[in-house]
């Protein structure tokens, strides 16, 4: 039971550390990874293959344990993570805000284009299909 709370409360940590617009988006992102079974659940054989995965990444150099340098290495690298998607946010932002007054307008926010659907987009329709949705979300999945 103290894994599965240690888990939980990790899991958490990640969650709660990004802004809290994103918070419920990734949220579901992370528990529909870990939940591989896709009951909705989260059983402890989900959990223990969650905390193996995090072992692995942990251990950088492979040894088989995770040292203090690794475990902070870890979180730089996670910071740095943090970093490079709130500079992103923040060139978006500035992109959608055509009048600059640091406020999106439902209409600067709906005017723009997005890009995930383009690229879903693969027979250049305009249209997102049921298929090319489901690919489009494989492929972000597999890149991760």
């Amino acid at each position: 039971m103290v894994p599965l709370i240690r888990c939980l409360v990790a899991s958490g940590l990640v969650v709660f550390s990004t802004p809290v617009l994103a918070g419920d988006r990734l949220a579901d992102i992370a528990f529909s990874r870990l939940d591989t079974n896709g009951d909705g659940k989260l059983d402890a054989a989900e959990l223990r293959q969650a905390r193996a995965q995090r072992f692995e990444r942990l251990d950088i150099n492979g040894d088989g344990f995770i040292t203090a340098a690794e475990q902070a290495e870890a979180g730089n690298r996670m910071f740095r993570k943090a970093e490079a998607l709130e500079g992103a946010m923040a060139i978006r932002f500035e992109a959608l805000d055509t009048d600059g007054n640091g406020k999106l307008t439902r209409d600067e926010f709906m005017s723009a284009p997005s890009a995930g659907a383009a690229r879903m987009d693969k027979d250049g329709d305009g249209m997102v299909s049921k298929e090319e949705f489901q690919a489009g979300l494989e492929a972000a999945r597999a890149s991760r």
